[in-house]
């Protein structure tokens, strides 16, 4: 039996699922997967301080390169992040290295294009400092 996928779709997926556990580990309330192509990997629920659900669309972008301080994504894919009702946010992962990295793209940033059209976003690494850091910000 012979697997047809790609190198790139191997990439995606392992990137989809080290996303997952990561969310997980977030303790949400909910955590699902659009049933159609949506733009957004995830859709996430967390309790917020008021008692509430604050959805979040996460967008998940796999590589099998170090990544640095910033993120080369689409132009269209930032706009849509930075604009989304609910708040939506990139998470980068070099499938490699099993590094996880976040950004919180924002309308009123211009970011960095590089030469090929694409735009760079300073993203952060996720630790168990900066772990902690994004799970507050989810629940405020």
């Amino acid at each position: 039996m012979t697997d047809t996928r790609s190198h790139a779709e191997f990439v995606d997926w392992r990137s989809e699922l080290l996303a997952e556990l990561f969310l997980r580990e977030l303790e949400p309330e909910f955590l699902s997967r659009p049933t159609r192509d949506l733009g957004f990997d995830f859709l996430m629920g967390v309790r917020n301080r008021e008692g509430g659900i604050t959805t979040y669309a996460v967008e998940v972008k796999g590589t099998d390169r170090a990544i640095s301080s910033s993120f080369p994504i689409d132009k269209r894919s930032y706009r849509r992040l930075a604009s989304s009702k609910p708040p939506g946010f990139l998470l980068a992962i070099d499938v490699k290295q099993n590094k996880l990295f976040y950004a919180w793209p924002q309308p009123d940033e211009q970011p960095m294009r590089n030469g090929s059209g694409k735009i760079r976003v300073p993203v952060t690494e996720i630790n168990d400092k900066t772990k902690s850091a994004l799970r507050k910000q989810l629940v405020n």
